[in-house]
């Protein structure tokens, strides 16, 4: 154990669970430019050219996205790619597809999007984070990723990134009955890494990302304002500190 400070706020803390997405990982290098690539493929393979428009202002519409502005209260920071494929084959179907149509169109348009824009090799990761990561495991600290995305993508991500190895533990959306905020993903880190929830820390940038920690009862929840999704006042109706960076945590002694 180690004393950690998180911006204002110092901890006591054995294990530091990280959200990838907006936490590690700049949402701007992964999410956002695959989103338009998802949409012109899943209306090409719904044959709805005539729509483009129309089938583009709703499908943002309905994943939260205005712009270049993501809702923090909305599905796209937070969803599987299962539950993104029902919410494009549901605004296909208001367009007049058939329903087993629109799933084949979003399934087949999402799996081709991420081996057109393989997001394993485009993500980054935000100025400092490596460093802080690896400064936490040189000073004795577990650390731990707790994601929504999947793992065939997470895992070389990180490979990539370099940050594989210095994870104690990974638990992503598919490796879960009950994704974010339900507090499984922590549950089954803590046993497998045999730490008690007081000396835990949960970091992420999103309200998904808070309640779960808050729900697993831990010792320390923090937010995350890098990636500009959800705010500080947002944040801290259910962190206990709210930081700027991942670089904002150090260890003292």
């Amino acid at each position: 154990m180690a004393n950690v400070r998180f911006g204002t706020r110092l901890f006591d803390a054995e294990l530091v669970i990280f959200d990838k997405d907006g936490t590690l990982t700049d949402f701007a290098t992964s999410w956002v430019p695959i989103f338009d690539i998802r949409i012109d493929l899943i209306i090409e393979k719904a044959g709805l050219p005539g729509l483009r428009d129309t089938l583009r202002r709703e499908f943002a519409r309905a994943f939260g996205i205005d712009g270049a502005k993501v809702d923090p209260f909305g599905p796209y920071p937070y969803t599987a790619p299962w539950e993104d494929e029902v919410i494009f084959s549901t605004v296909l179907y208001r367009h007049g597809t058939p329903w087993h149509e629109a799933k084949a169109a979003a399934h087949a348009g999402i799996e081709e999007a991420e081996r057109l824009f393989d997001r394993t090799r485009s993500t980054r990761l935000y100025p400092g984070v490596k460093e802080t990561v690896l400064r936490l495991k040189e000073r004795g600290l577990l650390v731990s990723v707790a994601t929504a995305d999947i793992l065939p993508i997470t895992g070389p991500t990180l490979k990539n990134l370099g940050l594989y190895e210095a994870f104690d533990f990974i638990v992503c959306a598919d490796m879960v009955q009950n994704e974010k905020p339900h507090p499984e993903m922590i549950e089954k880190t803590l046993e497998a890494l045999g730490v008690g929830r007081e000396r835990a820390a949960m970091v992420g940038d999103s309200v998904v990302d808070m309640e779960m920690g808050k729900r697993a009862g831990l010792g320390l929840v923090v937010g995350v304002l890098e990636s500009g999704i959800a705010n500080e006042k947002i944040l801290s109706k259910n962190a206990d500190v709210v930081i700027g960076s991942v670089r904002d945590i150090t260890v003292e002694g």
